[in-house]
């Protein structure tokens, strides 16, 4: 279970604490994509690693110990880092909506008309 994070700031106005939010919100997903991207870069080493190794096995008509025990070849991994990138967009999108609910919240008119200026600007 993955642990609950909180923000806090103290500013002398929602929009300025809002953009604090936002430069940590650009910071956290930076580096989730700087993370993603040394993941893709392993899975795809991996991936040349695994097909060295088969050719070689190949080459040489030896069975592996893993497929000589168990009778069946080991199943590939699942790609992490595509996960990562639609975890990283599914972020991006929850902080647009949630700096849009606090612009809501804040502003003077109604919902129904802030609901309807941002279905226009999209």
């Amino acid at each position: 279970m993955a642990s609950p994070v909180i923000f806090l700031s103290a500013e002398e106005s929602s929009q300025a604490a809002s953009a604090g939010f936002i430069q940590e919100m650009r910071q956290t997903l930076q580096k989730a994509q700087e993370i993603t991207q040394v993941i893709s870069e392993a899975e795809s080493i991996a991936e040349d690693a695994t097909k060295f190794c088969e050719a070689i096995q190949a080459q040489h008509l030896v069975q592996s110990k893993k497929l000589a025990l168990t009778g069946k070849p080991q199943a590939a991994a699942v790609p992490l880092a595509a996960s990562l990138t639609r975890e990283i967009q599914a972020s991006v999108v929850w902080t647009q909506s949630l700096l849009q609910m606090c612009n809501i919240a804040e502003s003077p008119a109604s919902v129904a008309t802030c609901l309807e200026n941002s279905d226009r600007a999209r």
